[in-house]
C-alpha cells in the first residue's frame, strides 16, 4: 500500500501540526465520561482533515470510518480521558484546570490517532479497505471500552483486528516496547468491613475490636500472595484505604479496608478472590468479629494475540529499524481496558516510547509526567506501518 519512506515524509510534514494539537489537548483535560470539549475537538479536527463518516458514540465517544478500497476493517483505538491530578510539570502548555491532568499520556493516544486519520483520508484510494478510528472515554476508570462496546463502536462494520499504543515513560522516545501474550494484569477492587462490639478503651475485653482484627486480616491476606500463590505466577493484593475510629478512647463499632487485587491468569484470580473472602471472614470470626468481603470484577488482563502480535513487531522492525524496538520481558501489572476488545475480536498493544535521554523520566500517573513530544512522530509512523502491513496479509 505504502512504502516506509512516505509514511515518513508524510508524517514529518504535519510534525508541528501535531505537536500544537498535543498541547492543545493537553491544557484543556477532563476526566472519565466528562470529555465534552476534548471529544468535539476531536471531532472538529476528524472534519478538517476531510472525514465524512463521524459518529458520536454515546456521550463522549468518537468513532471515525476511513472507507478505501474493499471490504475488511481494521480498528485503531485510542483513550482521551485524563487523570484527577494537579499537574506539577510547568511546562508552558500545562493544564489550565486544578485537580485534572494527562498524567497518563492519553494526550499523545489522541493526537497519534488524529495524525493517522488526516494520512489516511488524503490517501484513502490506496487503502485496500476500511480503517475505524475508535476515540473512548474512561479508560481509567476502567468502564470506557465496555461502555463503547455496549454502543456498538465494534459494529457497522465490525473490524476483523484492533490495536492501540500506550506511551511508556521508561522507554526513549523513537521506540517501541512490545511483547507477545499477556501484556498487562486483571484489575479488581474489594472492600472489607469489619463488625466488632463497641467499647471502652480501657476495658478491650468487654469489646469487640475491629482495628485488631483489621491488622490481622491486612497479615493475613498478604499471606496468599506469599504463601499460596507460585513465585513463578502473579499476582498483587495492595490495602489502599482503611477507615475505622472517631474518638481517642473508644474502641469502634466497625473498620472499612478497600484496596486492589491484581493477576494475570483467570486461575489465580478466581483463587485470589475466594482466598481473600475465606481468609477475612476467618480472621474475624476467630477474634470474635464478623467481616462481610465485597470483590469487584473490573478489567480484564490485556492477552496479545500471537498472529496480531508478531505482526506489530515486523511493522516496527521494518519501519524504525530492529535496533528502536525492544522486546519486553516481562507482562506489567497495571491494567488496561482494551481488555474488552479483545474479548470480542482479536488484536493487540504496544508500548510508544516517550521518554528522554538526557533527563529524568516520571513515572504515568505522576504529576510530573511529561511525555517527549518526539515520541509523536513515532507512534504516528508505527500505526500506519501496521494498517500498511495488516492489509499486506
Amino acid at each position: 500500500m505504502f512504502q516506509n519512506n512516505f509514511i515518513k515524509n508524510e508524517v514529518e510534514k504535519i510534525k508541528e501540526e501535531l505537536i500544537e494539537i498535543r498541547r492543545r489537548i493537553h491544557e484543556n483535560p477532563e476526566l472519565s465520561m466528562e470529555e465534552y470539549e476534548t471529544s468535539d475537538f476531536i471531532v472538529k479536527k476528524l472534519k478538517e482533515f476531510g472525514l465524512e463518516n463521524i459518529e458520536k458514540i454515546g456521550k463522549t465517544g468518537v468513532v471515525a470510518l476511513i472507507e478505501g478500497k474493499g471490504e475488511r476493517c481494521i480498528g485503531i483505538r485510542a483513550d482521551i480521558d485524563a487523570l484527577p491530578l494537579s499537574e506539577n510539570t510547568k511546562l508552558p502548555f500545562a493544564s489550565k484546570k486544578e485537580k485534572v491532568c494527562h498524567a497518563c499520556g492519553h494526550d499523545i493516544h489522541i493526537t497519534c490517532l488524529l495524525g493517522v486519520a488526516k494520512i489516511l483520508n488524503e490517501n484513502k484510494d490506496k487503502i485496500l479497505g476500511k480503517v475505524k478510528l475508535i476515540f473512548q472515554p474512561a479508560e481509567e476508570t476502567g468502564v470506557g471500552a465496555k461502555y463503547m462496546i455496549e454502543n456498538k463502536a465494534l459494529e457497522n462494520p465490525v473490524p476483523e483486528v484492533i490495536f492501540g499504543l500506550h506511551c511508556w515513560p521508561n522507554v526513549e522516545a523513537g521506540k517501541v516496547y512490545h511483547r507477545h501474550g499477556e501484556m498487562s494484569a486483571a484489575s479488581d477492587t474489594f472492600k472489607i468491613i469489619i463488625e466488632g462490639k463497641q467499647g471502652h478503651a480501657a476495658h478491650p475485653y468487654k469489646a469487640v475490636d475491629p482495628i485488631m482484627i483489621a491488622g490481622n486480616i491486612i497479615v493475613g491476606i498478604q499471606n496468599i500472595i506469599s504463601r499460596e500463590v507460585s513465585p513463578l505466577e502473579s499476582g498483587v493484593i495492595t490495602i489502599s484505604t482503611i477507615h475505622g475510629g472517631e474518638v481517642i478512647n473508644v474502641i469502634p463499632k466497625t473498620v472499612e479496608i478497600q484496596g486492589s487485587i491484581r493477576t494475570l491468569s483467570n486461575e489465580i484470580r478466581e483463587y485470589v478472590h475466594k482466598r481473600l473472602e475465606e481468609v477475612a471472614c476467618g480472621i474475624a470470626e476467630t477474634y470474635r468479629g464478623k467481616a462481610i468481603v465485597q470483590i469487584n470484577k473490573k478489567t480484564p488482563n490485556v492477552v496479545n494475540e500471537e498472529k496480531i502480535s508478531n505482526l506489530i513487531e515486523k511493522a516496527c522492525k521494518d519501519i524504525l529499524g530492529e535496533e528502536n524496538y525492544i522486546y519486553n520481558p516481562v507482562p506489567s501489572m497495571g491494567s488496561e481496558d482494551f481488555a474488552y476488545y479483545l474479548q470480542k475480536i482479536p488484536g493487540a498493544m504496544f508500548r510508544l516510547g516517550c521518554g528522554y535521554k538526557d533527563k529524568e523520566n516520571y513515572p504515568l500517573h505522576s504529576d510530573m509526567f511529561n511525555a517527549n513530544e518526539e515520541c509523536i512522530t513515532t507512534g504516528v509512523i508505527s500505526l500506519l506501518a501496521i494498517v500498511n502491513k495488516l492489509y499486506e496479509e
